[in-house]
């Protein structure tokens, strides 16, 4: 593999990292990964390093099979060749019932939200406290309350999901996923489908838990909320990471390629 790979320099302050190319501070590494469909190879030989506290964005075309790292990290995918670490440990070899402990570092948001239909708000975040903690049931109720403050929530407790707007089910989705303070945040199209408010709204939030440390991918093709809320950019084309750094980077290095044509949105 021979990847145009760019390494950024910069240092997110907020937290003193992430230092990005300081492997001490690696959380998440796809190594020579590889993944079959039947006769469609989609990922041939995938590799990169997210660090403490990053948000990488995940980019590449339709069909490029970027929600398939996503499903591959908790291990809803199974790589055929390759390793997947998280966080010191190499997941393609651990079987089902050890993943457990996995998922529970590692949260996944779906771009539906994925709610219980028949659950409220309220049980809907405490559905994963009850399952993976020992909190009894006024510590879940502090750990929900401080949840829904946090996201601008409170009051919706009682409210069933087919009575939230599009917006507002996100929120709850992405408070959800995080109730378990997970290390890890996958981020699948947080922001479809969303009007410039709530859009702004989903980017603070992952501005927030970034602050705080927490390592992320974000998948999407919305490219003002990758410019906003992302440290570097990895662009997944045939197969590979084709590059990975931040938006300067990649113009810079791409030469007007159809990588900067990629990262203005255009069509390749």
């Amino acid at each position: 593999m021979n990847p145009m790979e760019v390494i950024s320099s910069t240092k997110n302050k907020d937290f003193n990292g992430p230092m990005i190319g300081d492997d001490s501070k690696v959380v998440v590494e796809f190594q020579g990964f590889q993944k079959r469909f039947g006769n469609k190879l989609v990922h041939r030989d995938v590799s990169f390093k997210v660090y403490r506290g990053e948000c990488l964005g995940l980019l590449g075309g339709s069909g490029a099979g970027k929600s398939v790292i996503l499903r591959s990290l908790i291990g809803l995918e199974r790589a055929d060749a390759g390793k997947i670490i998280v966080d010191g440990l190499d997941i393609t070899t651990k079987r089902e019932h050890e993943l457990i402990e996995v998922r529970k570092k590692v949260a996944y948001v779906f771009q539906n939200g994925a709610l219980f239909d028949s659950m409220n708000v309220y049980e809907n975040l405490a559905y994963p406290l009850r399952a993976h903690t020992k909190l009894n049931e006024f510590e879940i109720a502090e750990r929900i309350h401080e949840q829904l403050c946090e996201f601008g929530l409170e009051g919706s407790e009682t409210t069933m999901p087919a009575n939230l707007s599009g917006g507002m089910q996100k929120r709850v989705g992405l408070a959800r996923s995080i109730i378990l303070q997970p290390k890890v945040v996958l981020y699948d199209e947080p922001t479809a489908g969303l009007d410039p408010y709530n859009t702004i709204r989903i980017q603070e939030m992952i501005l927030r838990l970034k602050n705080k440390g927490v390592t992320s991918l974000f998948v999407t093709h919305d490219m003002p909320s990758v410019f906003a809320v992302c440290d570097r950019i990895a662009l997944l084309l045939d197969g590979r990471v084709q590059a990975i750094g931040t938006r300067e980077e990649l113009e810079s290095a791409s030469g007007g390629g159809k990588l900067a044509r990629f990262i203005r949105g255009e069509e390749i």
